[in-house]
């Protein structure tokens, strides 16, 4: 029995490998639900360097927004690995630390702002990096406000 609970310890472990595959320059187009007629289109550039894969190590985890060609935002994060691989979180620079996890082939993030529960998810598939971030009314009862989504493929 002790053997099986070992299995399941192991196999439930993220791999290295599994955000590996991230590094490189990603871009795509930023949608927002609900919708706003006059939005204009968010053209999304995310840089990712190295996943890290020792104890204190970061990665470049950094994100351009541009309107009309013009950059509105960047957020300039890094994705760190604090000691041990589960160990992960993004860290804002400005001595905000959001704790990460991987959720089978997901990384979760999840945070609170004002009276906001925010979740960001994101994951590789089909070879896009696909993120959404749900926004939540943190009150009784509990609403979704709105849902942001990028699906971003490699840069050439």
């Amino acid at each position: 029995m002790r053997s099986i609970g070992l299995i399941y310890l192991l196999l439930s472990l993220p791999s290295v490998a599994q955000g590996a595959e991230w590094a490189g320059i990603w871009k795509g187009v930023l949608t927002n639900s609900p919708t706003s007629s006059d939005a204009p289109a968010v053209e999304v550039t995310m840089e990712i360097g190295p996943w890290p894969t020792a104890d204190n190590a970061c990665a470049t985890w950094r994100s351009t927004y541009r309107e009309e060609g013009a950059v509105k935002q960047v957020k300039d994060y890094r994705l760190c690995q604090g000691i041990g691989a589960q160990s992960l979180f993004v860290d804002e620079g400005n001595g905000s630390r959001l704790s990460a996890q991987w959720i089978g082939d997901m990384l979760v993030v999840p945070f609170q702002y004002n009276r906001f529960l925010v979740i960001s998810t994101m994951r590789l598939r089909d070879g896009a990096l696909e993120e959404e971030i749900l926004t939540i009314e943190d009150g009784p009862p509990l609403k979704t406000t709105a849902v942001q989504r990028v699906v971003l493929h490699r840069a050439p």
